[in-house]
């Protein structure tokens, strides 16, 4: 550890806590308990950033003042503002590598800092939008903006919409759906003053993704999104249609594959170009005529989006894979009865079309197969355990072929909701059983020790006295995962602190400073901060 980490590690960890709120003389036991706990994993995670690299080490600062901002605000200020030198320091000699990683640093940074100050925002904005500029860098300022208007738009809906807008100024953003749902449920006026602003960008490039988000947003039905969701005005989406349609103009081409693509993608709302503008329809059907004999499973998409009766029913997908004579064609048809049949909670059915599947049809649906096979049994097993059927329950996970079977009663424990029955016992065989599937299963180390971490709540709850073995072995395998891991924006383990909180202190700590990885045992410790610092703000409310 060089001179200067180590002073302000020193700085960082002695600095006092500052809590506004007075404490309650019964409550102060407790609270100086998880304070203490608190305070003991900051200095583990400050020392932690000794093993990381200086831009890992920033993104981890940001993450500490994140957790801390609330209890410690000046604190949080520090480490944010050290973050933040280190992204706006430019070497001498910087590669493109490392003017990469920096970049990518401060777009994590800004997602994460926006909701808390806008100085520190203005500050990182300065450091993406005065590098000399790329379509790609300011299209991943755009998506960092992006996101970071996400996070605040559920409180501060104008300023994730100017943050929308900033972001629709640097570049191209992928991900502007995200932004538009939640804002036009919090105000319609600024999403539909956002999609116009998106408008002249889709025009600019309207294969772009960006533009894939707007139909996605103008017309959520047609892409699949249940439920009832509020759609923008109808001029809007007719100028959206109005942009689709230069795809599908002929002048791009003679070539049928120039447009098919096209075809294939907008085929999902051929009804809201007759519907929005029956004057164009006659472009669509010259490009549909195009495409129809390129390829069966064009062929096949563009015929179950303008056939009249469509094909909703288990019953009605099967018969159309029964009659197609192409091997691609009815695999899609019984994949989709199959997946049909589940969404209605037939899961036997579901399942017995995947098992009535030839070779080449699983061998068509490559991984998917597999996976809808354990995931579906699984999911069936839930749905009879909430009603008490507990042979059937058992019968469907047993069903599963033995290499999926410690995947699929893994996935019946993990997903199983909190208050889906009071029975335990068929839950603790199981539970024992996906455990020691786990450990004789060759699935890869990646996939093993995320599933000993989501086995570990049930395994705190049902049988706590075989929890440390569960850690044990999870962390076992994460130390043989080789690749390269990373601290993100996303704390994709944060749902294992209140977890390890109810763990024995001691273990947990020796066990965390046991992850060889450190980003991931940083990822840990940050978990189980949240979950101490919870504790505390418990204590404050009661």
């Amino acid at each position: 550890m060089n001179h200067s980490i180590g002073v302000w590690l020193m700085i960082l960890v002695v600095a006092p806590l500052n809590l506004a709120k007075p404490i309650n003389p019964a409550q102060n036991d407790a609270r100086e308990l998880w304070l203490v706990r608190s305070q003991t994993l900051t200095s583990d995670l400050l020392k932690d950033g000794a093993d990381l690299t200086s831009m890992q080490r920033a993104v981890l600062w940001v993450k500490l003042a994140q957790r801390w901002w609330r209890e410690d605000p000046k604190r949080a200020r520090i480490w944010i503002t050290n973050a933040i030198e280190v992204v706006e320091q430019l070497p001498n000699k910087e590669t493109p590598q490392e003017r990469s990683e920096r970049l990518d640093t401060a777009r994590v940074l800004v997602t994460i800092v926006t909701p808390l100050d806008q100085k520190f925002t203005k500050r990182l904005m300065v450091v993406l939008t005065s590098e000399v500029k790329s379509a790609k860098a300011e299209g991943n300022n755009a998506d960092a903006l992006i996101d970071a208007a996400v996070a605040v738009v559920k409180d501060d809906p104008r300023r994730a919409a100017e943050l929308g807008a900033l972001a629709l100024r640097t570049g191209t953003p992928d991900n502007l759906d995200s932004l538009l749902f939640p804002l036009r449920k919090q105000d319609p006026k600024l999403a539909d003053s956002l999609f116009v602003q998106a408008l002249p960008l889709a025009k600019q490039e309207p294969g772009s993704k960006l533009t894939n988000s707007l139909m996605y947003v103008a017309f959520p039905a047609q892409r699949g999104q249940a439920g009832d969701i509020p759609v923008p005005p109808e001029p809007l989406r007719i100028e959206l249609l109005q942009i689709f349609l230069t795809l599908l103009n002929p002048a791009n081409g003679d070539d049928p594959k120039s447009i098919c693509g096209a075809v294939t993608w907008l085929s999902p709302i051929f009804s809201e170009f007759e519907r929005l503008l029956p004057q164009q329809m006659p472009v669509v059907r010259q490009a549909i005529s195009k495409c129809q004999s390129v390829s069966p499973l064009v062929q096949m998409t563009i015929d179950d989006n303008t056939r009249s009766q469509p094909l909703n029913t288990v019953e009605s997908l099967l018969k159309a894979a029964a009659d197609a004579t192409e091997t691609h064609v009815r695999t899609v048809y019984k994949s989709r009865a199959g997946y049909l049949a589940k969404e209605h909670n037939d899961y036997e059915l579901a399942i017995k079309i995947l098992d009535d599947m030839s070779k080449e049809e699983r061998e068509f649906m490559n991984e998917s197969w597999p996976s809808f096979r354990w995931q579906w049994a699984a999911d069936g097993a839930i749905d009879h355990y909430k009603n008490d059927r507990f042979r059937e329950m058992n019968f469907l996970l047993e069903a599963v072929p033995s290499d999926l079977r410690p995947l699929a009663k893994a996935a019946f424990i993990a997903w199983l909701p909190e208050q889906a029955g009071s029975e335990t016992a068929p839950l603790i065989q199981i539970l024992n059983d996906a455990v020691a599937g786990l450990r004789g299963s060759s699935i890869p180390e990646w996939d093993k020790y995320n599933w000993y971490f989501s086995l570990l709540r049930s395994t705190v709850k049902y049988q706590p006295g075989d929890a440390n073995a569960v850690l044990k072995d999870a962390i076992a395998s994460l130390n043989k995962v080789k690749d390269e891991q990373t601290l993100n924006s996303t704390d994709w383990l944060k749902y294992l602190g209140a977890t390890l909180v109810e763990m024995d202190e001691f273990v947990v700590k020796d066990a965390l400073a046991s992850v060889t990885p450190a980003p991931i045992r940083a990822q840990l410790r940050l978990a189980l901060l949240d979950a101490t610092l919870q504790r505390i703000r418990n204590t404050l409310r009661n």
